[in-house]
């Protein structure tokens, strides 16, 4: 693919060198997009993990819970 092959092409060509025993590759990675081996992005997600935790409104829940507590006490 990376050289031009259509991928549907390719694909197949790989799975014929696997089945033919003669299949190799590269062991070096050179993914560069966002998500991919080597550039996971784990920052930017727990940026966004924390941005979206903040959004939660914890302390209505504790301050309900609270209230149920005092009304079962009573």
């Amino acid at each position: 693919v990376l050289e031009g092959m259509p991928f549907r092409d390719a694909y197949k060509a790989v799975g014929k060198s696997i089945a033919r025993g003669k299949f190799a590759y590269a062991k070096e990675i050179h993914h560069t997009h966002e998500g991919s081996i080597g550039n996971l992005c784990n920052e930017e997600i727990r940026q966004k993990m924390a941005g979206a935790m903040k959004q939660f409104r914890y302390e209505r829940v504790e301050e309900a819970y609270r209230n149920l507590l005092q009304e079962a006490v009573l």
